[in-house]
């Protein structure tokens, strides 16, 4: 019994030795210029859509362009011997972009996010993302796509983290008004419409559809 304090002291010890390090960067990854190209906000901008009756709503950003550094996790370096413990990981610090449109009320939402993932773990095999989100009162729907791949070789969009993607249709017509090469994600009465270069043109929910001016 009097080498019980030993013991305890050489597992605590041992239990204390098994902590990862602390996650290690390995490089820096920008947007690719596809995806910085895809939306031509600069954070400054006032978008006003117009609904088939001939109302407007106007779409400002308070914060602008909002620009971060995300740790994207390439390859893990440490699990820990404990039960549900964290691990550690080998990181690219890569770039997102953000812009967050609110209408006058806060009535609706229109938030847009440009990020990188990691095809395949283990590699750097990159991609990058456009994620949209669009409330509008209570109902919303959140959408991405694929806006460029940064590596060579096969690429299945369905398999990344993607849940629900925009369907690239060659032609729509909004409001009488014909747009061409448009990503479209429509769910329940809600939908919004984005085309590269421009980014979004228009939106609807049940009562009415709104074109950018």
């Amino acid at each position: 019994m009097k080498y019980l304090p030993f013991y305890a002291l050489c597992l605590a010890l041992l239990w204390a030795g098994c902590n990862c390090p602390p996650n290690e960067q390995v490089g820096d990854l920008s947007l690719g210029d596809q995806a910085k190209a895809f939306l031509p906000y600069v954070g400054s901008e006032t978008l006003t859509f117009t609904d088939e009756a001939g109302a407007t709503m106007t779409f400002t950003l308070p914060r602008g362009e909002e620009v971060f550094s995300d740790q994207l996790c390439i390859r893990t370096i440490c699990t820990e011997a404990k039960f549900n413990s964290p691990s550690s990981c080998e990181y690219y610090a890569a770039e997102s972009q953000r812009f967050s449109f609110f209408s006058d009320g806060n009535e609706a939402v229109l938030d847009l996010l440009l990020y990188s993932d990691v095809y395949n773990y283990n590699t750097t095999d990159f991609y990058d993302v456009l994620q949209v989100a669009f409330s509008i009162g209570t109902p919303s729907i959140e959408a991405g796509a694929i806006v460029e791949q940064r590596f060579t070789g096969e690429f299945i969009e369905n398999e990344t983290s993607i849940q629900d993607f925009f369907v690239f249709t060659p032609t729509l017509t909004l409001n009488s008004r014909e747009f061409t090469d448009v990503l479209a994600y429509e769910e329940g009465n809600l939908g919004v419409y984005i085309q590269e270069g421009v980014g979004v043109i228009g939106f609807k929910n049940a009562e009415h559809t709104w074109v950018l001016e």
